[in-house]
């Protein structure tokens, strides 16, 4: 066998490791298959399904596809080392726009843009009828969830409107860290997947080469987003405490306007499950499908959409930070104009 460029590197990434929940959520299906819709970023097969690098149409993914580790290794070489992948030039998010992309990270992006957006979230409330009142609880309205990782759609922001866009305001669009940090592999090993940190300190005095977690110290603003008094802090501390209180916002306009006690459980789906003692949190025995809440209203839902938006994208606070406190800084007032009880502090980021 010819020798394989940085297969052990992959080897130990997250993208081989096929006893992740990421490759083993349909083994209790009756199939054990991976459904079209699934495929195409859960499997290496339904990826070259999608980019018709398997010789089937583009753009779609046709068929279901096997998670059987014997055939399924993953995402695997062949996924973004083909002649289609490698000559990709455009990503189409969730919102429909297609995004000239014209470097090799848009393999990347089209498995991290998410699978939702305003159109989606738009779309679930139209089902409560052409004209819903924003504050009346609908049973027709479910929780619309972005997935995980979007972080495609952090970074591009109000270009491709990943999060929940509020009328009449504007949205930080693509995020230009720096010249050497544009790509996704500038900041990313390609194939271990880990933050390349030690980067960062060329610039970022306060990072710590072998820490991950020092990158949290890092603003670039003196701006003191959240209102508590403190402007040193890193931008994912102000990021944080706003999302924070957009939770204590949607648990307000629960109980107080849609008349039914929410809370979150940020590993149990659907995520937003009904608080039926008062305590604030989801108990594990609380967390599961029948008590998931259903009692949300068009505000309601826009707000908590945009929380599981932060939520889930964890290095949003450097793939675009000022989109993310923008998100949650609108959210928190909208939810305050119907009687959350949770008023918005702080500045909103232009």
């Amino acid at each position: 066998m010819p020798e394989i460029p940085n297969l052990d590197a992959w080897r130990g990434s997250p993208h081989a490791n096929i006893t992740r929940e990421a490759f083993r959520h349909w083994d209790n299906e009756d199939d054990k298959m991976i459904p079209e819709v699934c495929s195409k970023c859960h499997s290496t097969a339904g990826f070259m399904d999608y980019l018709g690098a398997d010789g089937s149409a583009a753009g779609t993914v046709d068929t279901k596809h096997s998670p059987d580790p014997a055939v399924a290794p993953g995402i695997a070489c062949m996924a973004c080392h083909n002649d289609v992948a490698r000559s990709m030039s455009v990503v189409t998010f969730p919102s429909g726009v297609e995004q000239e992309v014209l470097t090799p990270d848009a393999r990347c992006m089209t498995c991290h843009g998410g699978r939702a957006s305003t159109v989606q979230v738009g779309e679930e409330i139209a089902k409560a009828g052409a004209s819903p009142d924003e504050d009346t609880p609908s049973a027709e309205i479910g929780f619309v969830n972005i997935h995980y990782r979007a972080s495609a759609a952090s970074r591009f922001g109000g270009e491709v409107h990943g999060g929940y866009e509020y009328d009449g305001k504007e949205y930080a669009g693509y995020y230009f860290h720096d010249q050497v940090s544009q790509l996704c592999t500038d900041c990313h090993s390609p194939h271990k997947l880990q933050v390349k940190v030690a980067t960062c300190t060329e610039c970022h005095t306060e990072v710590v080469a072998d820490d991950k977690q020092s990158l949290r110290l890092i603003r670039t603003s003196k701006v003191d987003f959240d209102g508590n008094g403190d402007a040193k802090e890193g931008v994912y501390a102000e990021i944080k405490a706003l999302h924070a209180r957009l939770l204590d916002a949607i648990k307000g306009y629960g109980k107080q306007v849609a008349g039914t006690a929410i809370a979150y459980h940020e590993n149990a789906y659907p995520y937003f499950f009904q608080d039926g003692d008062g305590s604030g949190a989801i108990e594990d025995a609380e967390a599961v499908f029948p008590n998931r809440y259903q009692s949300w209203t068009p505000r309601q839902l826009k707000a908590a959409y945009n929380y599981q938006v932060v939520a889930k994208d964890l290095g949003m606070y450097t793939h675009n930070p000022y989109y993310a406190l923008q998100l949650l800084y609108d959210s928190i007032d909208d939810l305050a104009a119907a009687g959350s009880g949770v008023e918005v502090v702080g500045t909103r980021p232009n």
